[in-house]
């Protein structure tokens, strides 16, 4: 059999040489698609959150890093976000760590007969402050004190909201955007009810579709109770239906209007308590977009993660949830909660078929006292006042990123939030069936 010999300019290659080469043409077909990914399993997460401590070492204020800087912000940034966070052209500029005041009246109004019966639910909770002002890690419930915390913290209703959201697949491919309107209210506000005769109503939302066509015109009304057993209330309005139906809110595992999250996804936690079983795993200092100067821009090879835009170091309890219910898609969910302001900056859900990460989440804040200084963007398609935000001294959201880590796909969207304060009458008359479908707010 005749035998072959790869040859150079200088004669015939050596075994020794012979080896280099030929690693050297592999290497040269194999595609970043076909190296190997970071690992985003659960156990990946929990080992990063267990031993990765940032130690005395400090992010100065002031300074932008860049993917140079990544040995520094490997120890911030939670593990899983890796791939998506570091990229060559990112810019991540560090802010002081700041003291956000709550409101004035914040704890004040709050009724003191409430409980937490044995799954680590609220009972009789009616609002106006934290039901958990302190958190004790050795409580066998810190977990889900810190989500009823979250779930109750200021700022989180009384808003006008237009919203502009994008759909993209890989490569920054924009698949779908979307315009849209919400208006939410807090009922329960300890002592007393926003609407005398509406006790048992913990908030309402309206949301409305301004685009695509196919959805102009659209609207989601949604009611959650003071009762945390109770289901959420809730009806969608199709104008070539012309007549609202219930929707079913006990289904808060199917993706929302397409877009890459769950219902249960909403700030990070937005499921029951109950259903889930608990442990809280302390604290950690994370990265942050907590006070953001304005909507950030998106960057990343997806155009899928905030870019240039203000980070802060922050101190967060650190949450694992895991679904009681076989039939949950997620194994797993972690959640990274601001310890002052008890906002989600981070979420990250597991995938029950391989503990493998699904889906992530990750939000932008701004203080409302930072708005005489620097305001926001305004939305494209409304005029807005943002000094009615002045005094308010909550935190507002101006928007999120959503990854779904197995399509691979993102959705991503700016919130030009603005507080809005209703009287009972207002209130009563806006948040109504009657009006859904006339049109009249």
């Amino acid at each position: 059999m005749k035998q072959f010999r790869i040859s150079n300019a200088h004669g015939n290659c050596s075994k020794s040489r012979l080896l280099p080469l030929l690693v050297a043409i592999v290497a040269s077909l194999i595609t970043p698609h076909t190296l190997a990914k970071p690992d985003q399993s659960y156990q990946a997460l929990r080992d990063w959150i267990d031993n990765a401590r940032p130690g005395q070492a400090a992010l100065e204020a002031g300074r932008h890093l860049t993917i140079a800087d990544r040995h520094l912000l490997e120890k911030y940034i939670p593990h899983t976000a890796w791939e998506y966070y570091f990229f060559d052209d990112m810019d991540m500029e560090i802010a002081t760590t700041r003291h956000y005041p709550a409101p004035d009246n914040w704890g004040k109004n709050v009724k003191p007969d409430y409980s937490v019966d044995e799954t680590g639910t609220l009972i009789g909770f009616t609002g106006g402050g934290y039901p958990f002002p302190e958190i004790d890690p050795n409580d066998a419930m810190a977990g889900q004190k810190v989500i009823q915390n979250m779930l109750w913290r200021p700022g989180a209703n009384d808003y006008d909201m237009p919203m502009v959201t994008w759909l993209r697949s890989e490569g920054g491919k924009l698949d779908r955007e979307m315009e849209y309107f919400s208006v939410n209210a807090t009922y329960a506000k300890g002592h007393h009810s926003l609407v005398p005769g509406y006790e048992e109503v913990k908030s309402k939302q309206v949301m409305e579709f301004r685009s695509p066509r196919d959805m102009a015109g659209a609207k989601d009304m949604s009611i959650r109770y003071v009762d945390h057993y109770r289901e959420n209330s809730g009806w969608l309005y199709m104008p070539e239906q012309r007549k609202p139906r219930r929707t079913l809110a006990s289904e808060r595992t199917g993706e929302l209007m397409g877009m890459d999250m769950i219902r249960e996804d909403s700030n990070g936690f937005g499921g029951k308590v109950f259903e889930n079983n608990w442990a809280y795993l302390g604290t950690r200092k994370v990265l942050a977009t907590n006070n953001v100067l304005t909507n950030p821009e998106f960057g990343g090879p997806h155009l899928w993660v905030p870019h240039k835009t203000r980070w802060e170091v922050r101190d967060a309890h650190v949450v694992l949830i895991k679904p009681k219910s076989e039939n949950h898609p997620y194994s797993a969910r972690i959640v990274f909660v601001d310890a002052e302001t008890y906002w989600t900056h981070w979420m990250f859900a597991f995938d029950r078929t391989d503990d493998q990460m699904l889906r992530m989440n990750q939000h932008f804040l701004k203080y409302s006292e930072d708005y005489a200084t620097e305001p926001p963007a305004q939305a494209p398609y409304i005029k807005q006042d943002f000094n009615k935000s002045l005094g308010h001294k909550v935190f507002l959201h101006l928007g999120e990123t959503d990854i779904n880590a197995k399509k691979p796909h993102a959705t991503m969207t700016h919130c030009f939030t603005n507080k809005r304060e209703f009287s009972a009458a207002r209130a009563k008359q806006f948040f109504s069936l009657r009006n859904m479908i006339s049109g009249r707010r």
